[in-house]
């Protein structure tokens, strides 16, 4: 298990992370998703051993994690993180970047753990490139092959999506997954922590979903508790496509009235359907998104929402009602 503590750090008088306590069983996945400046890289640094805390501690299996101040060469043994610039050799093969990893193991295994990897990766195909003559999505599982190379107990990304085709997205995406999954039977099963600000692949297969705002670790629960139930709307928003507006506005979606017309309540679009009968309002805007269309539908001067629909006979202008069911409605904290 990899525990951080109450961590803290500042740089100068800016606070990077405030008091940010989490736990990483082993074999599963956690996500942790925030927008730029969150504090997500400086979190994964502390956790990783290579950035000294203010405050606070960082465990795996009950031992320290020890800062660089206090060791010779920063890092632990047991973790990797992976950053986003990759940082591979730049003039060896992909295939020997991902040895150099197993450099002391003896040539027999290593040889048998690069074909694997090699393999597990997708990379058998261009193991002779050089990084440069690769695309970034195998740069991108280049890096996590060499990570993961000599099992870790935990693999840390740092936006392990955000310089790829949806393409490329997908395969990083399902590698993950299968990589932690496939060992998880093991006596030592590799944990992942990965930092993102787009939640969308983070959804699918984390096991556990965190939200990052101003270093701060404001909610952290499964996937779809964060979803469903996000505590803010800020963490509405950055898990996902959200209408957020004050309780004043039920009345208008025909769901009774709450007591404090100024609190915030969120609607995922998917909760609201189109429905003969129903609220009134016109077509503003509309987005096809190839399995479906977003629409947004003005019900008045201050009131616009956004839905989905698999409907084709749709056109901007076009009057529709909607319904909304009151199981529907999620409070917001302020």
């Amino acid at each position: 298990m990899l525990t951080a503590t109450k961590l803290t750090k500042a740089y100068g008088d800016v606070p990077a992370i405030r008091h940010v306590t989490l736990h990483l069983e082993p074999g599963r996945i956690m996500a942790l998703v925030g927008a730029s400046g969150s504090g997500k890289s400086t979190l994964l640094s502390l956790l990783a051993g290579l950035t000294n805390a203010d405050s606070g501690d960082v465990r795996l299996n009950g031992e320290r994690v020890m800062g660089p101040a206090e060791v010779l060469v920063a890092g632990h043994k047991d973790i990797r993180l992976v950053h986003q610039e990759y940082q591979l050799m730049p003039n060896v093969s992909v295939r020997d970047n991902i040895s150099y990893a197993l450099r002391f193991f003896e040539k027999s295994y290593r040889d048998f753990r690069v074909d694997e990897l090699l393999k597990l990766c997708r990379l058998t195909d261009v193991q002779s490139r050089l990084p440069r003559q690769v695309s970034g999505g195998e740069k991108q599982r280049t890096a996590i092959a060499r990570a993961i190379a000599d099992r870790p107990a935990v693999l840390l990304l740092d936006e392990p999506f955000s310089h790829l085709d949806l393409p490329n997205r997908l395969i990083v995406r399902d590698l993950l997954f299968d990589m932690v999954r496939q060992d998880t039977t093991g006596p030592d099963p590799t944990s992942c922590l990965l930092v993102t600000h787009d939640a969308t692949d983070a959804l699918s297969i984390a096991d556990s979903l965190g939200i990052m705002r101003d270093g701060r670790l404001i909610q952290l629960g499964t996937p779809v508790e964060v979803y469903q139930q996000p505590a803010t709307a800020y963490a509405a928003r950055m898990t996902g496509p959200v209408n957020v507006l004050k309780a004043k506005h039920l009345p208008m979606l025909d769901l009774p009235e709450k007591d404090n017309p100024n609190e915030l309540i969120c609607l995922r679009p998917e909760q609201i359907q189109l429905h003969e009968g129903g609220v009134s309002g016109s077509i503003r805007a509309l987005f096809f998104k190839g399995s479906h269309y977003e629409l947004e539908v003005e019900l008045s001067r201050y009131v616009c929402l956004r839905l989905l629909t698999t409907r084709t006979d749709l056109h901007v202008g076009q009057s529709v009602g909607i319904r909304v069911d009151a199981e529907a409605v999620w409070a917001l904290k302020p």
